[in-house]
């Protein structure tokens, strides 16, 4: 017999010991029935079918207790497989998050730790298991599940936590899933088109010098209109031609250090030369300067809005501040809201 054999005999045989109390409970309750339903029908038919009944309902919970362990332990194997010591930690954090929070299973935890610490490999073990914590209240908050925003944490981590290097780990995530979780409360988006959104836009944003609100802001104002990843795309085209735009319509969108200027000190620069509206004539002049349709698109939606960007960029900013703290206060709205 081999190894795997022999540990799934002593779970199920350890699960059977720690059951006998309970089955003996079962076996007085059945024994009670039997007389019951002698006196009452004067057959046996009828308590054979109760017999039945009982024993397959302890027999299913105890098959997908069994799976759900092995689940668990082949999830733990996975992440043992990356360099993680401390398996009992993200064990217990995963136990912990279960029990509070609904919709996520301790292997669906465990799986994605393995994705937090594929994509961030310097996390200790504990940074590991809080990292995950996040990202599962991040999903429950922004109703998206917790291996997408795993993937999201893992991804931001790489495009924005060099811009916020000051920053120890854990304070970088509580920030960023704050500035996730407001982004999609102020912009009725959701965490997976979020997602999307930063995904398709890359490090376009962070090299130019612009600050996670400021994206977060951009790219929730165009998902009113359009999906994230169409937001990324349009963003990033007007990030790759802004510089030389400029130049070319005779303004400058560059600071002294040639860091690209926010975009509602851009948009108040086009209005400075062009009025409150854009007529034809000069819409084709900015699309000769910037080059693409996608551009054109993001001014066409920011233009008439500069004073609402720039409220929700010190919206985002100040519940960054705040840590985790906005994250708990949207998921715990959401898990104490009964099921329909």
């Amino acid at each position: 017999m081999g190894m795997e054999s022999v540990f799934k005999l002593s779970v199920v045989l350890n699960m059977m010991d720690n059951m006998s109390d309970k089955l003996g409970g079962a076996q007085k309750n059945v024994g009670q029935s039997l007389q019951a339903m002698n006196a009452g029908f004067g057959g046996f038919q009828k308590a054979g079918a109760v017999l039945t009944g009982i024993g397959g309902g302890i027999l299913g919970a105890s098959a997908k207790l069994v799976t759900a362990t092995f689940d668990t332990q082949d999830a733990l194997g996975e992440l043992k497989s990356l360099g993680v010591e401390d398996l009992k930690a993200v064990e217990d954090a995963a136990r912990s998050f279960t029990n509070t929070w609904a919709g996520t299973s301790k292997a669906e935890f465990i799986t994605a730790s393995y994705d937090i610490k594929s994509g961030i490999a310097s996390l200790s073990d504990e940074g590991v298991a809080k990292y995950t914590e996040l990202a599962g209240l991040t999903a429950k908050a922004t109703k998206s599940t917790t291996g997408e925003m795993t993937s999201l944490f893992a991804t931001g981590y790489g495009i924005y936590k060099g811009f916020y290097s000051d920053m120890s780990d854990m304070e970088f995530g509580e920030m960023f899933s704050a500035g996730i979780s407001t982004a999609v409360k102020n912009y009725k988006t959701s965490g997976s088109e979020m997602a999307a959104s930063i995904s398709t836009l890359g490090a376009s944003a962070t090299n130019a010098g612009v600050s996670m609100e400021e994206q977060l802001a951009i790219l929730g104002q165009l998902q009113s209109t359009m999906s994230g990843s169409e937001a990324g795309t349009k963003y990033k085209a007007f990030l790759n031609a802004a510089a030389g735009a400029g130049k070319k319509l005779g303004l400058t969108f560059t600071d002294s250090n040639n860091q690209l200027l926010s975009m509602p000190e851009i948009l108040t620069a086009l209005k400075g030369k062009y009025g409150d509206t854009i007529d034809a004539v000069e819409k084709q002049k900015l699309k000769e300067a910037f080059g693409t349709d996608e551009a054109i698109a993001l001014i066409d939606l920011l233009y008439g809005d500069i004073d609402g960007l720039s409220s929700g960029i010190d919206g985002l900013q100040e519940s960054m501040q705040g840590g985790a703290e906005a994250t708990q206060t949207m998921a715990e709205a959401i898990n104490n809201t009964p099921a329909q």
